[in-house]
Formats: structure tokens, C-alpha cells, sequence
């Protein structure tokens, strides 16, 4: 029997983009966990205007990181999945040698670049090589949309040398024909698995345990659905690339 691990950058983003694959698998009776790096408070509680103006989006005036990472573990929990939370901070939060943000808005956030951090990168490779995965298959974001900790993630597991899924970002991906042409099988052993309209289903209803999140990026339930099923749909499942 398969074990699975999920590699997700926030506490959010495996859900998103791998809900019904995992529903599926704890179907299977699969050992299911998910894995996020970018899990911790904000160092000193300290927050930028920026990240101040996505808490309030979120309905919180402090540091919502707690509710976050609860909300998390009940997504998780319907899908069958344990929950591992690194202490890593958030982007929005995190800050150069002078306390000054590093990603003060939304599109700085979008460039690819991680700004000064090549020492947090290391310290996620040390974090990574700690942990004892055993034999479970390892799903790793794609970095599609090029926010910083989606690349973050992907550069940090790749130093592992280990086999990988790697699974597109949701719900970037679906947003941008660009975006799905980046993930385009043509040099890639790739599959893409057919979910039942059970595993949507309850895909869906994990998605909506984020209810700090919903808002941002989908006006109400039946937007979502839509979203996730017409994403399945147009890949003919939900794809995976895979290195060997």
C-alpha cells in the first residue's frame, strides 16, 4: 500500500490543488500527510501594512496564523490526511536586515525571486532532510505562478534527490492558459488520475474548511465547484508530473 506526502507551501495550498487526489487515496485506505513549510507566526508578531490589510481580508486584526493553521487541520482531517507544521514564516512577513519587507505588496509576492534568502533556503533543505519520509510517494508544488514560496518549496525539495509528483497550482493554474501551457506534457513523464464525483465533492468541502481564504479567491460555493470540476475536467483528471 502507498503512503502519500503532500509538500505544500501554505496552509491551503495542497488541499487546493490535490483535495480529490487525496480524498481518492484515503478512499484506497492510503496513509495521506501534509506537509507545510510556511506555517509559523510572524517573527516578533511584527507585520507589514500589506500583510495587515490581508489579515483584515482574512477577519482578523492580529496575527490569524492559529486560526489558519486549525482551519488546516480540519481540511486535512476530511480528507483522511495528517498534518505536519513547519515554523517557517510567511512571506508576507518575513523581512530583510532592516525589518523592512521583503514582499510588500501583492505582485512582489508574483516575481519568482526570493529576495535575499538564500539562507532560508538552506534552512528549509535542513528541514527537509530531518524528516524521515520513508517510502511515501512525495507531491511537490510546481511553482506555477511563480509566487515566491511555491518556488521556495520546489527548489528546497529538489536538493532532496528524491522521486517527485509535482502537482499544478491551484487555482493559478486554472486562471491562466499560460499557466497550463507551462505545465504542458511535452518532456515530462506525466498522468493524470480521474477522480469520481465523490472525490470532487469532497474536495470541495475541504477547500471550503478555509474560510479565511474563501473570499479571496472565490465569490461563494458554487464558484468553487465549478472551478475544480471544470479544472479536472480540461485535464482529464488531475495531473502529475512526474521525475524518476
Amino acid at each position: 500500500m502507498s503512503a502519500h506526502l503532500y509538500l505544500s507551501p501554505h496552509l491551503d495550498d495542497a488541499v487546493f490543488s490535490c483535495g480529490g487526489l487525496m480524498a481518492m487515496q484515503d478512499a484506497r485506505g492510503e496513509p495521506l500527510s501534509v506537509l507545510t513549510l510556511f506555517a509559523g507566526d510572524p517573527p516578533g508578531y511584527r507585520i507589514s501594512t500589506f500583510a495587515a490589510q490581508l489579515h483584515a481580508r482574512w477577519g482578523k486584526a492580529g496575527p490569524p496564523i492559529a486560526m489558519r493553521r486549525a482551519e488546516d487541520r480540519l481540511a486535512c482531517g476530511r480528507l483522511g490526511a495528517s498534518v505536519v507544521h513547519l515554523d517557517f514564516p510567511d512571506a508576507i512577513y518575513r523581512v530583510d536586515e532592516t525589518d523592512e519587507p521583503l514582499y510588500p505588496t501583492s505582485e512582489s509576492l508574483f516575481t519568482g525571486d526570493a529576495l535575499e534568502e538564500d539562507e532560508l533556503l538552506e534552512d528549509l533543505v535542513q528541514a527537509l532532510e530531518d524528516i524521515d519520509f520513508g517510502d511515501a510517494l512525495l507531491y511537490c508544488p510546481f511553482g506555477l505562478g511563480e509566487h515566491v514560496d511555491h518556488l521556495l518549496t520546489r527548489r528546497a525539495v529538489e536538493r532532496l534527490d528524491v522521486p517527485l509528483r509535482f502537482y499544478a497550482d491551484m487555482p493559478y493554474t486554472a486562471r491562466s492558459e499560460e499557466l497550463k501551457a507551462q505545465f504542458d506534457p511535452q518532456s515530462a513523464e506525466w498522468e493524470s488520475i480521474l477522480l469520481t464525483s465523490e472525490a470532487i465533492d469532497a474536495w470541495v468541502a475541504a477547500v471550503l474548511e478555509y474560510q479565511s481564504q474563501l473570499s479571496t479567491f472565490w465569490q461563494d460555493e458554487d464558484e468553487l465547484y465549478k472551478e475544480l470540476n471544470g479544472f479536472h475536467d480540461e485535464f482529464g483528471g488531475i495531473p502529475l508530473r512526474k521525475t524518476s
